[in-house]
């Protein structure tokens, strides 16, 4: 193993990131047409578009499942409707490839020691992220692209900041919660207004193809939609909840559990005094990406690359991590990133990780030892040696 990862300097692992995850989406390709439902589902509801029909409802002779992504991503996706399945299944994995590299590349560009922390944050992510890729799904492409806001947001370029949130959140809500990281930051207005900005740009978009009426029972569909979405595997706090100890399965219970865990999570907020500590930004970056999937009622396997990514840059927040750190990390290795794959037998998967939902232990445990260094971390040294009246 340590020869391995001698082996793969950063160079070498941005290239087995692109390679990897092309190659999967040809097999996915070739292993016919049920194993890239996913990409059909992204990129053909243009064709309903085209026709000045409903994208939602099914429609088993373009896809299987019902669409429950924005009209504004179906009008995005009007490039891949056009391409052959073979090539637009690897493009879109490259496109959503790159965009999680950039982001994580330009994210860590203020690090001490930017190659080493790229490469130890991709080391990290590469199991998890291609996960998502061999589902074909657009989880790399979010993380990514949030990466991206918060890395203009910290350099106050809050125009590009808010295009990368809004477009995250077209694809998937929880996309533009980022952008509360706003708070940090300077030019509070003028961020404000660009996200006003890009939200009206993207939500008109798709007017260029269809009229003002047709697009606006669109957007009522897709809250509908999203409402009454069947809930995902629960791979998460709640799934432990009811696998573990018995819960019903209620949307009250459901409810309980998600104030409890957003209370929770706010509730580091509350230390004003270290808004402005780059070590504290960092912390609840990793925070928030980890409570986005543990405290989320429809989180499945190939959304644990934000949850990964959010252990990653816990990791390099910590300059000496403690023998429990290691701990902890190792545990997300094997039980969250190594659980769904061919190294564990069937019989241990589907009778011990799925039914318990181990993977999602691992990140639960980080995500409270990320909170417990956030409430020890002590104020900046600059406040303390303030003479006191």
């Amino acid at each position: 193993m340590q020869r391995v990862l001698h082996f793969l300097t950063l160079r070498r692992l941005l290239w087995l990131y692109i390679i990897a995850y092309c190659a999967v989406a040809v097999q996915n390709y070739l292993l016919g047409y049920g194993n890239y439902n996913n990409y059909l589902m992204f990129a053909k509801p243009f064709h309903n578009l085209l026709l000045d029909k409903s994208i939602y409802g099914l429609h088993p002779n373009l896809y299987f499942d019902n669409y429950k992504y924005s009209p504004t991503f179906a009008w995005l996706m009007g490039p891949f409707y056009y391409l052959p399945d073979w090539l637009g299944i690897i493009l879109w994995n490259l496109l959503n490839t790159l965009v999680l590299l950039t982001g994580v590349w330009f994210y860590l560009s203020d690090e001490p020691d930017p190659a080493k922390q790229r490469r130890t944050a991709l080391l990290i992510i590469f199991l998890e992220a291609l996960i998502t890729a061999q589902n074909l799904q657009s989880n790399n492409l979010i993380v990514g692209a949030m990466l991206l806001g918060l890395y203009h947001l910290r350099n106050e370029r809050v125009w590009q900041a808010a295009f990368f949130f809004v477009l995250c959140g077209f694809i998937k809500f929880y996309g533009m919660a980022a952008a509360g990281f706003f708070l940090f930051y300077p030019k509070k207005p003028q961020f404000i207004l660009a996200m006003l900005g890009w939200i009206v740009l993207f939500a008109i978009a798709p007017l260029t193809m269809i009229p003002p009426a047709h697009l606006l029972a669109e957007y009522r569909e897709w809250f509908d939609v999203i409402v009454v979405s069947k809930l995902g595997l629960q791979v998460s706090v709640m799934g432990i909840a009811q696998a573990w100890f018995g819960m019903a399965k209620t949307d009250s219970n459901y409810r309980i559990i998600e104030a409890v865990g957003a209370v929770l999570f706010l509730l580091p907020f509350l230390r004003f005094s270290l808004w402005s500590d780059r070590l504290f930004q960092r912390r609840m970056v990793a925070y928030f990406l980890l409570f986005m999937i543990v405290f989320n009622k429809m989180a499945e396997s190939p959304t644990y690359v934000l949850a990964v990514t959010g252990v990653a840059l816990w990791w390099i927040t910590l300059d000496v991590p403690t023998p429990l750190d290691r701990i902890l990390l190792t545990l997300v290795v094997v039980f969250t990133s190594l659980s769904p794959t061919d190294i564990f037998p069937n019989i241990v998967k589907e009778q011990f990780f799925q039914p318990y939902n181990i993977k999602a232990v691992p990140c639960i445990l980080i995500w409270a030892r990320v909170q417990y260094q956030i409430w020890t971390q002590p104020k900046p040294v600059r406040q303390l040696l303030q003479p006191t009246r």
